[in-house]
């Protein structure tokens, strides 16, 4: 059993850090005005603010504990097979889905959804993106940080966490995210180096890690079969559908300020994601026999000094909690806009959306909390619920906005209808058949019924024109 040095001056450190969360939302909290600031933060988001918050929203527990995980178990393959093709698959994002998604006036995906197809699309979107929200992944991220600290439970830990995420994102919706993102981007980013030199150091370099840890993490492509290589490299597109990145993109005051934010961002998401993969290929080195992720963060608590170790932990906590500020935000803006509104109470004023949409941010929360902790490790949750969202959202999403051929509401709400239920089938029902994660099913199955889909009924720009 390894002992933690966990110290006071620790706590002094994360109790400054969740406190100056807390103010930050409430002293921003001023600028809001009316629901377009609360939800969009007044469509005025400039290029710093946009990079910071893009970054730090992007770098959740996947970015953090799933690239360190998978470095621990297989070698740099996390970085030349997940986080390389990633990143560089955002380029065309950058380009082309960021300025378009600018120049429209519709701020969350469903409404996307529903302006690209229909109305029945658009709702089966809204329920989509709020499971998605649930980011079950990040929860159970704060759950193990929290136990591997105090030795809590970690749903009680989680719990906390996602209080104090919740408290300060009511109080100036976007306005909270985006200001308390650009002070967690601050501190993930210089706080980043800080593990890695002395554990780099003690473990001695790559020369060291050479003699220590399996040969095989040091080939590109690890020990893993074709299945895993295929899995992370498609899990790294689901951002051409994320609602945080196209709320984003029509949050920023320009189309130009959108892409080059995006692309701004791609060195910094290089570099973490290198820091990530040495930190974890160190972690391998020094605990080979703990669990990947308690092995990771043993690693920082003993190899720091008092007070610095809290900072790394809540430079660690600000990448998690800033994506799950972000996403609360979103499904529960998904919720109030894109169900309540049009389903129940069209005649919704403007309070009555930051209302419905503060209540709904809490509902969020709580749903994950409960929903996380029947996966055993980070990277598994990662892999299912990205899955679901690439598998369902992807095709819809992208063919709406650029396929050329015939498009029809059938195409949209069949290709994200099958992509959802073969994902929950092939997963639940099933067990995964041929040790085939549901996402390599459910993809295809996505698509293929976009194409079936789309010879049904009347073709949208057809009816667009008429």
């Amino acid at each position: 059993m390894v002992e933690n040095q966990w110290h006071m001056l620790d706590w002094v450190a994360t109790f400054m850090y969740l406190g100056g969360m807390i103010w930050v939302g409430w002293y921003v909290s001023r600028k809001v005005k009316n629901s377009t600031d609360f939800l969009m933060a007044g469509r005025s988001l400039t290029f710093p603010m946009v990079v910071a918050t893009i970054a730090a929203t992007w770098y959740g527990s996947g970015a953090v504990f799933g690239t360190a995980q998978l470095a621990y178990t297989s070698g740099i393959v996390a970085f030349v097979f997940w986080c390389i093709p990633a990143h560089l698959g955002r380029i065309p994002l950058a380009l082309w889905v960021a300025p378009k998604v600018r120049g429209i006036k519709e701020t969350t995906i469903p409404s996307l959804l529903g302006r690209l197809y229909a109305k029945p699309v658009a709702i089966l979107g809204a329920i989509l993106i709020i499971c998605y929200s649930t980011r079950i992944m990040d929860i159970v991220s704060v759950g193990v940080m929290g136990n591997v600290v105090t030795g809590l439970p970690n749903w009680s830990v989680a719990a906390i966490i996602v209080g104090v995420v919740i408290l300060y994102s009511l109080f100036g919706g976007l306005w909270s995210v985006v200001m308390t993102d650009v002070f967690q981007f601050l501190l993930m980013t210089s706080l980043s180096l800080l593990l890695l030199v002395p554990v780099w150091s003690s473990v001695g370099g790559f020369e060291g890690l050479s003699t220590i840890i399996p040969e095989g993490h040091f080939r590109p492509l690890g020990d893993l079969g074709i299945k895993d290589l295929a899995v992370y490299f498609i899990l790294g597109f689901q951002v051409y559908a994320d609602p945080a990145a196209y709320q984003r993109f029509g949050a920023s005051n320009s189309a130009q300020t959108a892409k080059r934010s995006y692309l701004t961002c791609l060195l910094i998401w290089l570099a973490f994601d290198a820091v990530m993969t040495l930190l974890g290929l160190s972690a391998r080195a020094i605990y080979p026999d703990l669990q990947p992720n308690v092995a990771f963060l043993t690693m920082a608590i003993n190899n720091l000094p008092p007070f610095f170790t809290g900072l790394w932990m809540c430079s660690i906590l600000a990448v998690i909690m800033s994506t799950m500020s972000s996403f609360y935000l979103v499904g529960a803006t998904t919720m109030a806009v894109d169900l309540v509104k049009p389903l129940f109470k069209p005649d919704m004023s403007d309070r009555d959306q930051i209302n419905y949409t503060r209540i709904f941010m809490v509902f969020i929360g709580a749903c994950g909390v409960g929903m996380a902790f029947q996966f055993k490790t980070v990277l598994d949750a990662v892999v299912f619920l990205g899955g679901l969202y690439i598998a369902s959202a992807f095709v819809p999403v992208l063919g709406g906005l650029f396929w050329r051929g015939r498009r029809t509401v059938a195409g949209g709400f069949l290709a994200m209808l099958m992509g959802m239920t073969t994902t929950i089938v092939w997963q639940f029902m099933l067990g995964n058949p041929f040790g085939l994660k549901p996402i390599l099913v459910a993809l295809p199955v996505s698509f293929i019924f976009f194409i079936i889909g789309n010879t049904i009924g009347q073709d949208i720009r057809t009816r667009d024109n008429a």
